[in-house]
């Protein structure tokens, strides 16, 4: 009797998460959630945009995270972190997930949308190559994120992403 009261209970368990994943996956298909869902990268970020230039980063400091949307002609969207470093907004990717494509999309393609708070912003970005800029913004997003400056987050290979208005990065 043990057994097979077990077995129904992994039988609801099981058929519960199929439903749940079933109304997701509905729901990310049919645009009823726009843009990303935690970790699940999404698609178009849905709501009225403002120009990069309108942005006062600094008021985003203490953001833990963004939305980021590429490809704008097949718009798909993740969320990261963010710092914000002298003004200026950095998006950092990391490359300890090897599925990661963003950053090879956006140099093909530097149109971007950021939704911050509630906020959409339509940007250009660039990728920071300046050594002594990357070492500033290591440490930067150490101290936010509180991970050790010097520990294995150091090594790890980082691009890393300056926000601009769109058309003023060459």
């Amino acid at each position: 009797m043990a057994n097979r009261t077990q077995s129904t209970a992994r039988n609801v368990t099981a058929a519960t998460g199929l439903v749940a994943l079933a109304i997701c996956t509905g729901w990310l298909a049919t645009g009823l959630l726009d843009g990303p869902w935690g970790m699940v990268s999404g698609g178009r970020l849905e709501g009225p945009a403002v120009g990069c230039e309108t942005a006062r980063w600094e008021d985003f400091a203490a953001t833990r995270e963004l939305e980021l949307e590429v490809r704008p002609e097949n718009p798909r969207s993740m969320t990261t972190w963010l710092v914000v470093h002298e003004g200026a907004l950095y998006i950092p990717a990391d490359f300890l997930t090897p599925w990661k494509r963003w950053p090879h999309q956006v140099l093909a393609d530097d149109r971007v949308r950021i939704r911050l708070g509630r906020q959409i912003f339509e940007c250009s970005v660039e990728r920071v190559a300046d050594e002594p800029k990357i070492e500033a913004l290591r440490r930067a997003i150490a101290a936010k994120y509180d991970l050790d400056p010097d520990g294995r987050e150091a090594r790890i290979e980082v691009w890393w992403f300056r926000a601009g208005p769109r058309g003023s990065i060459p």
